[in-house]
């Protein structure tokens, strides 16, 4: 199917009116929303959906609907998930059209609480590199017709369209993340190279200054300020390592724990041992080693600012499906765990994400141990 057998004027000109009204500047699940609404509107129709594929190209992991009202869609039992005639448009990775659902024995009915469908016309979401990025469904044409070629032809043109438009917002968010991550890396090496420097100069002219100070109140309040530049270059530190970002995600998850335990020994001062199972990188995808980093990130992080630890024991292990991140510490604890910062809590809220838990462990003067899960191909 090509563009130019668009033949109905009226037809095209609504398409390149939808095509041009396109927010790419939009926030990707408000993007979402609209291609399904303007691709139901389109082609006449009352309901439309939009199936995002998961990762193992077969299964929905997103279902986004258009055209229910009231509490026709809170009614639904339970989203699809990609079986029946939503699979066949997944597993045939091109258009397709039903006069009747019913009497379509790919049909596999539909949850309690769905309202009544029979014309159905599906088709893929296809990005500028050829890859299917989801589907797009409409049900019910308005003038009760069966959905006819040229309807096909119309839905799938805007699918390739939308393909394009989510293409160009999702590298408008990358370089959006690019900027960020530069911009922070920027500041890191200036806080290094310039704040601390010059902190350390000020620190070297007081020490200089002290010999010649007679009257020791004086003296007592220059080894005070001493103590508090020190304390000012630790958080300092402390910062850039919380802002420095796991940007070489060429490496494996060995290599980006090492280099993060390593790099809390040479910047902050705290002995930390990493410990991995042999194997884990092949068996941890992408999405999940990212977050695990930032995991074990934070983990250090709160370690070095509240523990008052010299050591930290990392290990890096599997049960089953899941990856399991244990980091204990040598530090003075705590006896109340529910009162938890926020930086902990995040960890608990980036584990559920991901599928997994995070358990946390600890009594005043026994130091902590946390244990942290996440589905390893979440």
């Amino acid at each position: 199917m090509k563009f130019r057998e668009l033949r109905d004027p009226d037809r095209l000109h609504a398409l390149i009116e939808a095509m041009l009204l396109m927010e790419t500047d939009s926030a990707l699940g408000s993007l979402l929303r609209q291609i399904v609404a303007t691709a139901t509107s389109l082609a006449g129709a009352r309901y439309g959906a939009l199936g995002v594929l998961a990762r193992d190209g077969v299964t929905l992991s997103e279902f986004i609907t258009y055209g229910f009202e009231g509490n026709e869609g809170a009614n639904i039992s339970h989203l699809p998930t990609g079986r029946g005639v939503l699979g066949e448009t997944i597993r045939g990775g091109r258009p397709l059209r039903i006069d009747d659902l019913a009497e379509d024995p790919s049909s596999v009915g539909f949850p309690p609480g769905h309202p009544p469908m029979h014309r159905f016309l599906g088709v893929p979401v296809v990005t500028r590199t050829g890859h299917v990025w989801g589907n797009l469904y409409i049900t019910e044409p308005l003038d009760g017709e069966p959905f006819s070629y040229d309807d096909e032809l119309l839905l799938a043109t805007f699918g390739r369209v939308a393909g394009a438009v989510i293409d160009q917002s999702n590298l408008r968010r990358e370089l959006r993340e690019l900027s960020v991550a530069e911009e922070r890396e920027r500041l890191a090496r200036d806080l290094h190279d310039t704040v601390i420097q010059r902190l350390f100069g000020v620190g070297l002219g007081l020490q200089m200054a002290l010999p010649r100070l007679g009257d020791d109140a004086a003296r007592d309040r220059v080894n005070l300020a001493l103590d508090e530049l020190n304390e000012t270059i630790h958080d300092i530190r402390t910062t850039i390592f919380e802002i420095d970002q796991d940007r070489a995600t060429e490496d494996t998850l060995r290599q980006r724990a090492t280099a993060l335990t390593n790099e809390v020994g040479s910047r902050l001062g705290v002995q930390a041992h990493l410990q991995m199972e042999t194997g884990l990188s092949q068996l941890v995808n992408e999405h999940c080693a990212h977050h695990t980093i930032q995991a074990l990130r934070e983990i250090l992080s709160n370690i070095v600012r509240h523990s008052e630890a010299t050591h930290v024991d990392v290990n890096l292990g599997s049960d089953g499906d899941y990856l399991v991140l244990g980091v204990s510490d040598n530090g003075v604890g705590f006896d109340n765990v529910s009162s938890v910062g926020r930086g902990l809590r995040n960890l608990v809220t980036r584990a559920h994400d991901l599928g997994g838990e995070c358990v946390i462990e600890s009594s005043a003067g026994s130091g902590t141990l946390v244990t942290w899960t996440a589905l390893k191909k979440a």
